[in-house]
């Protein structure tokens, strides 16, 4: 997955992802940082919902997150979770 991170009009920070899976497709995020502490959450249009919790490491390149997706009402989708690591590109 990758995910470009920008700032918005107001300041906060928003992201895309270019994963596209049969249970989430070009999710919009927001994105909380609280210290080394990064929260990538949002959804995709069909209203699949993913949640990346995780800690940058101390170069600020490596974030080492848990994730956990929640297919649509529409059950086309179980929830599933896990955990990796996103880097900086």
């Amino acid at each position: 997955m990758t995910i470009i991170i920008t700032p918005n009009s107001q300041g906060h920070l928003e992201g895309s992802s270019s994963l596209n899976s049969e249970c989430l497709k070009g999710a919009k995020l927001h994105v909380t940082v609280t210290g080394s502490t990064v929260v990538l959450a949002g959804s995709d249009e069909a209203g699949d919902n993913i949640t990346v919790r995780g800690t940058v490491d101390n170069t600020g390149t490596l974030l080492k997150a848990n994730y956990i997706l929640n297919g649509s009402a529409s059950g086309r989708c179980e929830t599933d979770d896990g955990a990796g690591s996103l880097s900086k590109q």
